[in-house]
């Protein structure tokens, strides 16, 4: 289970994304009438005085997180189960609440004075705290208070994932753990071992002062596996192959576990999944599509994750954003599975759509770079590219900032939040 270590934040060595609160409310995004979906419900009460909420959501290392939500009630906010499960977006009915900026920064206008708790949550990370509503004024609420934790804590306020890490040598999911505050990096931009928040499992590819249990994570059976929100596949994974668990990755998924595979890792979202993603010649194997290494350019498709990278990555071209580290191709992406995908209000069926976040440019023209697709509850999630190329880096990389957002994205609810009018 996750290893609770004390956890320093990485803000000097990533840099300070601290986004003042803008004075012009009209930028920010509002929620409606004030309730509570639960069954200690938002009654106000009093004689209906109210004030305003401001403040911006930030990762445990100081970047901005977009697209989180945050709401006020008067119980507690909806726990995060400490497995896979099914996360159907929260009844925000009646609820004061809002979906934060590009820039982390939100907005919630007319909420009841007194002390209420305010939620913050992106995904699987979740931060409640007590604040106290002043009337007739914008409270600005200080930024510690909607930080999204990168440890969980004993009382339930602060909730994290709980992830699986296969360890490798040359391709390290954990270091992009780290720089979203789950870990703790050395003076080279590796995971310091111990520190982590999260469950690593060596593998024959492991480097050799990595520390984590064997790579029995398969042999413990499906509710060994359950456990983990994502389970992590860097490149090679040599010690296992998805051919010999198929069925048990399938159940996984199917109860909303999460999948994700780089560069020669293929098999694990092709082997139980044949077909949504056509790599390119044989696919069979354990390494589909595989090839030399290359660095190319993409263009960053979805226009939320490039209103977001402008602000974290202002320097990059975000239609012709630079990868490194590559080493396989997908030659495109195809639906299937009737019955197995995701509607739009969540619920379970049509087909199995996948979405391509980045398109290459150089390499192989109109080919995905990174793909996602739902298959009923879960989410299985590929890039060409390697998390972390061989060698670390103190600093966020540009192709790191597009993996941070879809880590944080792959486990947001299904289905959509309307907003207020």
């Amino acid at each position: 289970m996750k290893k609770r270590a004390i956890f320093y934040v990485l803000v000097a060595a990533l840099g300070t994304f601290y986004v003042a609160n803008c004075s012009d409310d009209s930028d920010r995004r509002s929620a409606g009438s004030d309730s509570d979906s639960d069954a200690d419900s938002d009654v106000d009460t009093g004689p209906g005085y109210f004030g305003d909420l401001a403040g911006t959501v930030v990762s445990a290392t100081g970047f901005p997180i977009s697209g989180a939500l945050v709401y006020v009630t008067n119980g507690d906010g909806a726990d995060i189960p400490d497995e896979a499960y099914c996360y159907v977006c929260d009844n925000m009915t009646d609820q004061k609440w809002t979906l934060t900026a590009a820039d982390g920064t939100w907005f919630i206008g007319q909420v009841p004075a007194g002390d209420r708790n305010l939620v913050t949550r992106k995904g699987f990370f979740q931060r409640q705290r007590t604040i106290d509503v002043v009337q007739d004024v914008v409270n600005d609420i200080p930024i510690d208070q909607t930080t999204l934790p990168g440890e969980g804590s004993s009382d339930g306020l602060d909730q994290i994932p709980n992830y699986a890490v296969l360890l490798n040598w040359y391709d390290r999911p954990e270091d992009m753990l780290a720089k979203m505050g789950m870990a703790q990096l050395d003076g080279t931009g590796h995971v310091q071992p111990g520190t982590e928040n999260f469950d690593m499992y060596n593998d024959s590819e492991t480097y050799s002062s990595a520390v984590g249990e064997s790579s029995s994570m398969f042999s413990q059976g499906q509710d060994w596996i359950n456990q983990y929100h994502m389970v992590f596949f860097p490149c090679v994974c040599g010690m296992n192959t998805a051919a010999d668990h198929i069925p048990m990755l399938q159940e996984y998924v199917k109860a909303g576990g999460k999948i994700y595979g780089s560069c020669y890792a293929g098999q694990w979202p092709e082997q139980p999944f044949p077909d949504i993603i056509d790599f390119r010649g044989d696919d069979t194997g354990t390494s589909p599509g595989s090839g030399s290494q290359y660095s190319t350019t993409g263009k960053i498709e979805d226009q939320e994750m490039r209103a977001w990278l402008e602000v974290v990555a202002p320097a990059e071209n975000l239609d012709s954003f630079p990868f490194h580290g590559a080493w396989v191709v997908m030659d495109g992406v195809a639906a299937g599975y009737d019955g197995h995908g995701v509607l739009d209000n969540g619920s379970i069926g049509g087909m199995v759509e996948p979405t391509v976040w980045v398109t290459d440019l150089q390499e192989s023209p109109g080919s995905p770079l990174t793909v996602t697709f739902p298959y009923e509850c879960g989410k299985v999630f590929f890039s060409s590219y390697q998390v972390v190329e061989s060698e670390p880096s103190l600093q966020v990389r540009a192709q790191e900032w597009v993996l941070i957002y879809l880590f944080y994205e792959v486990g947001v609810c299904e289905g959509d939040y309307t907003p207020p009018e």
